[in-house]
Parts: structure tokens; sequence; C-alpha cells
């Protein structure tokens, strides 16, 4: 094939243009003639010359002649160069210098024929950084990047590549994502980065542990511990509640898989969320010790709600309180009704005797910690209790445990309370020197807050509530008391100067409860005789312990933590939901909420509406690891817990898994490099058989061409001067 040649296209038919040039012949010879007669030959020999010059040229426009070059090009193959920023990459590199990532770069960008710079003279080179997705980098970029928080997933980014690459470069230590049974529509070759021969670690490879245990109930944890480099020994497994230690037990690691695995068991005690850790001990020589340790929250609950009851004497209060706690199957009832004093004497020998003594020292010194509610009702205490056993119950609710006491002639100043641990941590204060007050029945009512407090909120109707209340029987009997600043009253005497009858409160991590009467029964008896049953007793009755116990139905908030616990350097998410009251609706609900991080300080925080009306999303970006508080407050109430968070590096196998390199080569049908001038020449070789090649012509009119155009009016004007000159015109 010739490199160039001339085309032609004629304008008109090829005999059209064959009789204009001869007919033009023609003419510009008869020209000649005539001219001679009147010129010198020369003359007249150069004018008929530059007349048929430019009627050549005309003729020549007419073939429409274009000048058409060819010349064969080739192109480079396009090489993409998969960079991995796993979180195995920031590993340790070869012989301990820098990372992976540094020992990756440095292959790119480093020693007197960077690869980098002698791949861009071969192919066309496009660089990627290969995370969660694919990210196209610049050379200059490669001195900044940084590992990822992820391990990268190949597939997803190879299918960014379709049909944009001829072959890829992959640089990975092969602690990235690639399932089973994937392709590629090109080529990958693999360029393994790290030394598996000399890596060293231990980690914990799996943990099954449940999320929820009931207090009491014991707890297995199954550890799965894998090594590499450690085969056949014997190393410890640590189960933690924060710094106290739970259980130890020895895992032997198999010689062939490096594997083993240990069951952990212990037996929670109290209830509320533990932030749990299995860990094993650094061993000598490893290269990794954030995957040693893994975080477990675990929330314990109760299976039943244990309660212990002391009553001072029989009365129809005790009757019909002990009914409706006895008929919640939820509820486990300890309960002792005194029948005899200390001072009564009986003339019968004690083995004789039916009554069994008050058990007060082995309850309130060893099994107070048992239980989650203590209701003392009516009780004299002065009679049977040390001051010490008082200040066990003030430690017991300041703990998170729960108090009530139900009123009646031998509460407060009779019942030997005052100036006790027991007067400070109560809601209320006695009025005066004033006892038990039995003069004119008093009705109830909710007070303001009692109307929106799920406690006193019986019905699911809006507005029931008040009516209801205004049913109840009035109070035969009532303790003449006054509340503190810490204490909110729910319900309260009808007269013009009300008495607090139901009134409750915090102390510590626990919660009171004062019933100021102990004629409560009658609100049972009474709603009976009305014929509306005993539904409004029994359900006040159970909320009072559901509120007392923080059972997190009643609770105005309730935050629900994501499934998997968060690590540092990702956003942590948490679902909010609040329990509208109607005091509030119309306004709108007011929401805040603060997150303090394990040194102390609190960090920035985003909480705003999602979905439903109530519901609210809670976003925070941990920095560091270990025990975060959140907080959560509303008009309506508040919430705080505390969550863990984990390293980045937990669970983390920073094993350099060449293997699966070479499964991804061999799936792609492309080859595991080694480095060095073999490495170089399997890409050369490739390049010259991936390399494209393909004719490029370049066509160029002559009529288009300026210097003819010139060539023609220089002709033209020249032959018309020299007529001029010569006398012709």
């Amino acid at each position: 094939m010739n490199p160039s040649q001339v085309i032609i296209a004629p304008i008109f038919p090829l005999w059209v243009i064959l009789i204009l040039l001869i007919l033009g012949s023609i003419f510009t010879f008869f020209q000649f003639r005539l001219m001679r007669k009147r010129l010198s030959v020369n003359r007249s020999l150069s004018l008929f010359l530059m007349r048929l010059a430019a009627l050549s040229l005309l003729i020549l426009f007419a073939l429409n002649p274009t000048w058409t070059v060819r010349k064969e090009a080739k192109v480079s193959p396009t090489l993409a160069i998969l960079l991995d920023n796993s979180p195995g990459m920031g590993m340790p590199g070869r012989e301990g210098k820098g990372s992976r990532l540094d020992e990756a770069r440095a292959l790119l960008l480093d020693g007197s024929r960077p690869l980098l710079k002698y791949l861009s003279e071969r192919f066309d080179v496009r660089l990627y950084e290969v995370g969660e997705s694919l990210k196209a980098l610049n050379p200059e970029d490669l001195a900044t990047l940084k590992v990822g928080e992820k391990r990268a997933d190949l597939g997803a980014g190879l299918a960014q590549l379709s049909g944009k690459a001829s072959l890829a470069l992959l640089v990975s230590d092969g602690s990235l994502e690639w399932g089973e049974g994937r392709s590629a529509d090109f080529p990958i070759f693999t360029l393994p980065i790290g030394e598996p021969e000399k890596y060293r670690d231990i980690l914990i490879k799996a943990v099954k542990a449940p999320a929820m245990a009931f207090r009491g109930r014991e707890v297995e944890i199954d550890v799965q511990v894998k090594s590499y480099g450690y085969d056949g020994l014997r190393v410890p497994v640590v189960l933690k509640d924060g710094e106290k230690l739970l259980k130890a037990k020895d895992v032997r690691l198999d010689e062939k898989t490096g594997e083993g695995t240990v069951s952990l068991s212990f037996t929670p005690e109290e209830v509320g969320s533990q932030n749990l850790s299995v860990l094993v001990p650094r061993q000598l020589g490893e290269s990794l010790t954030a995957n040693n340790t893994v975080r477990l929250p675990l929330k314990v609950v109760r299976d039943k709600i244990r309660i212990l009851m002391i009553t001072g004497s029989p009365s129809m209060s005790y009757r019909y309180m002990r009914m409706a706690l006895k008929n919640d199957p939820s509820i486990d009832l300890l309960s002792f009704v005194i029948l005899r004093l200390p001072s009564n004497i009986l003339n019968v020998p004690l083995q004789e005797q039916s009554l069994i003594p008050f058990p007060v020292e082995t309850l309130f010194t060893k099994e107070l910690k048992d239980f989650d509610l203590l209701i003392f009702d009516d009780f004299q205490s002065s009679l049977f209790f040390k001051a010490q056993y008082l200040e066990n119950v003030r430690d017991f609710v300041k703990k998170g445990g729960a108090f009530a006491i139900i009123g009646g002639p031998a509460f407060i100043g009779e019942g030997g309370y005052a100036g006790t641990a027991i007067e400070e941590i109560l809601p209320v204060r006695w009025a005066g020197k004033e006892g038990y007050r039995r003069n004119s029945p008093l009705g109830v009512k909710l007070s303001r807050a009692g109307r929106v407090h799920p406690l006193t909120r019986l019905s699911p109707l809006e507005g029931e509530d008040l009516s209801l209340w205004g049913e109840m029987s009035p109070l035969d009997g009532v303790n003449p008391l006054r509340p503190k600043s810490s204490g909110t009253v729910l319900l309260e005497s009808t007269e013009e100067n009300s008495w607090p009858i139901l009134t409750v409160g915090s102390y510590g991590k626990g919660r009171v409860l004062v019933l100021a009467t102990d004629d409560s029964w009658k609100w049972y008896m009474g709603m009976v005789a009305q014929g509306k049953g005993n539904w409004a007793y029994l359900r006040l009755m159970e909320r009072m312990v559901r509120w007392l116990t923080k059972d997190p139905s009643l609770e105005p908030v309730q935050v629900t933590f994501p499934e998997i616990s968060g690590t540092t350097g990702q956003e942590t998410e948490l679902r909010v939901r609040v329990q509208e009251d109607p005091a509030f609706s119309k306004a709108g609900m007011a929401i805040s909420a603060s997150v303090i991080n394990p040194e102390g300080s609190k960090i920035s925080s985003q909480i705003k509406p999602v979905g439903q009306t109530g519901e609210y999303l809670l976003s925070f970006l941990p920095g560091k690891e270990g025990t975060y508080k959140v907080k959560v407050e509303t008009r309506a109430g508040s919430w705080e817990e505390s969550m863990v968070i984990g390293g980045p590096a937990e669970n983390l196998d920073g094993f350099p898994n060449h293997e699966l390199l070479k499964k991804i080569s061999a799936s792609t049908r492309g080859k595991t490099l080694t480095g060095g001038d073999d490495f170089l020449k399997e890409l050369k070789s490739y390049e010259e058989g991936a390399r494209n090649r393909f004719i490029e012509e370049s066509r160029h009119p002559l009529w288009g061409n300026a210097y003819i155009f010139i060539l023609l009016l220089t002709l033209l004007t020249m032959e018309w001067y020299f007529r001029r000159r010569w006398g012709l015109i």
C-alpha cells in the first residue's frame, strides 16, 4: 500500500471535463495565432502559456484532486494500577521499615528506575485507589495517601473499570474482599506486598455472645482465636468487665491451622449495660496487638422483678397491694408482715412458737442487693433496725435500687425515720409535728405533673385520666407532708391547702416513691362498687413498680443502639424515640443531646428528626476507642447510657494473604509477579502483544490549498498586466 497518493473525484463527468479542456486548448491556440500578428513570437508564446496554465488549473479544480497520506500508528494498551488501601496496608512492611503502604509507594516512585515512570512509557497508565469504591488518583496524590478504615472491595472496583482498561496491576497485601467465583473482562496482574513467612500475630477471630442477658443467669461466650507463627502454643483468654476480671482460660492453638476455641462463662449480678471485653495478652514478637481485644456491650435485664415488702401490721392496704403484685407474673414478691413486736411477752417456749423472727440482719446486710425494689408499708423501723441497716437502704438506692414507702400511722415521725439515712433519700418531709390525719375524707386529683407523668397515665385516651381520678373514692387517712425540691407530686388532695398524696423522686442512680396513705385499697373497692372494675388500681400498682425499676416502656426517652458496635473514625448513629406528652405536643418537643468521650470531654454530635413524629437520629464521630457517655434530654425527661467504641484494627487479620492474590490472577487470566527484571519482562511481553495498530489517513484537497489559489490569481493577473503593457488592451 502506497503511503500517499492523489485521488480525484470529478465534480462533472470526465468526458465533459475532457471536452472543456480540448475546447479551451483550441481557443487558446487561436488566441495565440491572433496575437502572433501583433506581437513577437516570444511575447505571444508567453501569453499563450500563462493562459494555458490558468485554464489547466481551472480544469484541475473540476477534477477535485485530493492528496491522501496514510501512515501506520500504534496505541499503547490502558493499564489500571490498583493500589489497595485496606487497613492491613497500614501494617509494618518488609524488615519493619514503614508500613506496607509505604512499601507499595516506594515500589512505584523510588529507585533508579521507578516502576510508575517505566510503565508510563509503555502503557496508558491510570492510577486508582481501591477502598470501599474506586477512586482515581494523580501521581502526586501518592505521597499523601492514607490507609482506609474498611477492607477494600475489589469486586466493586472492577465493575467501575469495565470497558476502561486493557489490563490491571493490583498492588496489595491480599487483605481485601474478593468473592468466590468472581472474574473480570481483562487480566489482573498482582504484585504482592508484605512477608507472610515472617508475620507473627494472635488475633480474636470470632466471638459468639448474646446481646442481652438475664441477671442471675449464666452467660456463655465462645471465643475463636487464630494465630500466625504461634502454632501449638497455649495462650490465656481473659474476660473482663471494665478493669474487673470475670474469667480466664487457656486455649491451645492447633499446630496445623493455628486456631483454637474456648468458652468463657459468668453470671451477671447487676442490671444495666456492661462493657465486657475479651482479650489475649500480647505475645513476644507480635506484629499487631490491636486485634487481641474485642469489646462486647452486654445489656443485663431482669427475668423477674424481685420485690422485698415489709409491712408493719396486717391491713387492708397490705392485702390489696399484695394481691395486685402477685397478679403480675413478672414479679417475684417476698413479703414479711410484723405480727408481734419485740416488746411483746409470750409465755410460750421459743420452739413452740409458730411465728418466725424477722430476719432483719440477713436481709439488710447480705441479701438486699439481690432485690430490685424495697417497700416499707406502714413500717415502724425503729423497733427493728439499726442505723446501719437504714444506711444500707440508702446505699442500695444510690447504686440504682428502688424504694417505696406506703404511709400510715407508723410513717415518718412515728416510724423512727427522722434524722436517719431514710429521711435523706425521701422526696418529702413531714409538715410540723402533726401525726397521721383521720379527719374528714379527702378527695384526690392529678397534679399538673401527674397529668403527663407515665406513672399516673392509666388510660390510653387523652383527658380520661382527669375524670378517672375524680371518680376515685376519697381517703380517710393521710400523712401531712410537704415535697422537697427534689420531689415531684403526682397526686394531691382536693382541699384548698392540698397535701401531696403520691410523690416521686430520685436519689443517686435509684428512684423513690412515697404514697402518703394506707387507704389506697379504697380505690380498688370504690371502682368495683361503681361497676367499673379493678383495672385502674391494678394498673396503678403495676406502673408504680415499672417506673421505680426503670422499665424502658415507661421511659420518656428510648434509645436503640446499632446492631454492630461502632469503631473509631466512623460515624455512629443511634435511634431516639420520644414519647410525646399532651403538655408539649402543641409547642413542639424540645430535644438536645450530648456525647462525652472516654477522656471526659464533650464532643460534637447532631440530633435531627426522622420518620414519624417523635423519632430522631443521633449521630457523632468517635475519635478514640473506649466508653462514651450519651445523654438525651427533653422537657418530658432524659436518658443516659454508655456505649463502647472499638478501634478500627479490632478483628483485623493483618496476615499478607498472597494466596488470595494468586487466585485473583488465575481467575482473570493474569499472573502473580515477584518483582525485579522478570516482573518487567512479563509486563513488557504483554505490552507488545496487546499494543493496538491502526492506519491513520489524512486527506488534503488541492482546491483548498492556498498556494494553488494564489498561483491561479498570479497567472491571471500577469496575463492581464502583460496584455495591457504590450498594447493589446
